[in-house]
């Protein structure tokens, strides 16, 4: 007598016995890293250009805000679907179509006449972006043996963070030089190079179908998991819901972090632009490098354990939060060091997250367990950076508007806490299996 299937657990190993790692996984990574850096310049471009763009438009601080949250409203429910149809039609087919669109979407806001063409635009270049994670996530998962995967999905997720400087680097200056659609004309024909790239260098590997490094799915899972029946599994997983949570509440902390720190750090201590702009750029940093350097600790020192990074950059990210919330001056190099580490904690967590997601979700369903838990995280982005900016705006104080990034780290660490891992799950089902015999 079989314990009935709890989660959609499958086996965390990711390589059959014996089987060797392709060597043309590195290759692959590199193609996936460049579509996804490229969509994310894109998705970044509009803090970086908001003043060319406010000028040219006479636009208002509010309708800047809203070219930011159209790309929020399609990207989020474009990760759910594009995750199920990574998992149904291959890798290759969605990275190549969300790579053109967006491509494609950001070439046309050259000749954009106006703010409603503008909002469109956005909106729609966020759906190609939305097809990039899961099948990125879903790729790492085909491609890695698990003493790889952390490391190479938070590899990846750098791409996030690089963009973000590259964007900050490079397109005011070009937009002040040839205006604000030669910035977008450059991130066009960038976009067209990198969807070549991707169709030239990304292939489906050929063990797609079960073998090789892609992880393993339980017996029974490769007899009755057809149509809908792993997503209504997916729906019904406690672990999935815990993961997404996670998501959404740790969501709220980055980008509200990322968001407010600079206007934080020049009403509080008095720091100019360019001072503020560069610690921005010391907590993105710290950021792209706890991702991989969180994922090789991963892979290595928790022996292929997830869940013990996520809860000590959650615990990091407390500790700055509790620290910005408690000394509203006089923290002196401390300061620089709360940066940092709540780059490190804060921003750093993408990659363990992504991973996670996929080893809960398997061969079966990495995309759409990958495209659902960061649909949450998109959630937290919508609501966590205007609710900090409401509560210093009505209470004066920063301080609470830090306390309650606090609570919402608090929040995140229960919720990932209770995720149980596949490993974790395969050994209770067996163990209950064995009792049942």
């Amino acid at each position: 007598m079989h314990a009935p299937r709890s989660s959609l657990a499958f086996s965390a190993e990711g390589v059959v016995d014996g089987a060797r790692p392709d060597p043309q996984r590195f290759r692959i990574l590199a193609v996936v890293w460049c579509a996804y850096l490229m969509v994310y310049l894109v998705r970044l471009s509009v803090g970086p250009l908001s003043p060319f763009l406010r000028d040219s438009f006479d636009l208002s601080n509010a309708q800047i805000g809203g070219l930011i949250s159209a790309t929020a409203l399609t990207y989020a429910p474009t990760l759910i679907v594009a995750g199920w149809l990574a998992d149904k039609v291959g890798v290759r087919r969605v990275l190549i179509g969300g790579s053109a669109i967006a491509a494609v979407c950001v070439l046309a806001m050259f000749w954009a006449p106006s703010y409603p063409a503008l909002l469109v635009l956005l909106a729609l270049s966020s759906i190609g972006a939305g097809c990039i994670y899961p099948s990125a996530v879903r790729a790492v998962m085909l491609w890695f043996p698990a003493r790889e995967r952390a490391t190479a999905v938070g590899i990846n997720q750098a791409a996030i963070n690089v963009s973000g400087m590259l964007g900050a680097a490079t397109l005011p200056a070009l937009a002040a030089a040839a205006g604000w659609r030669a910035g977008f004309l450059a991130m066009g024909v960038l976009g067209v190079v990198v969807t070549g790239v991707v169709v030239v260098g990304y292939r489906d590997p050929r063990h797609d179908a079960g073998e090789g490094s892609a992880p393993v799915a339980a017996p029974d899972d490769r007899q009755t998991d057809h149509g809908w029946a792993v997503t209504r599994r997916l729906l019904r997983s406690r672990d999935v819901w815990l993961l997404m949570l996670f998501g959404l509440f740790l969501g709220v902390v980055e980008y509200s972090a990322l968001t407010q720190l600079v206007l934080y750090l020049k009403d509080v201590y008095l720091l100019g632009a360019v001072a503020a702009g560069g610690m921005l750029v010391l907590c993105q940093a710290a950021g792209a490098l706890g991702k991989p350097l969180s994922g090789l600790a991963s892979d290595r020192l928790f022996n292929g354990r997830r869940r013990p990074g996520l809860l000590v950059l959650t615990a990091l990210t407390l500790l700055c939060c509790l620290v910005l919330a408690l000394f509203s001056s006089g923290l002196g190099w401390v300061l620089y060091a709360m940066v940092a580490l709540l780059g490190l904690g804060a921003v750093g967590w993408g990659g363990l997250f992504g991973t996670l997601a996929g080893e809960i979700g398997g061969r079966a369903a990495a995309g759409q367990v990958a495209g659902f838990t960061a649909a949450g995280v998109n959630v937290g982005v919508l609501f966590g950076p205007p609710l900090f900016g409401l509560i210093v705006d009505r209470s004066g104080s920063y301080g609470t508007a830090w306390a309650m990034l606090a609570v919402a780290s608090v929040v995140a660490a229960g919720c990932v806490a209770l995720v149980r891992e596949p490993r974790d799950v395969a050994l209770a089902e067996a163990a209950a299996t064995l009792a049942d015999t």
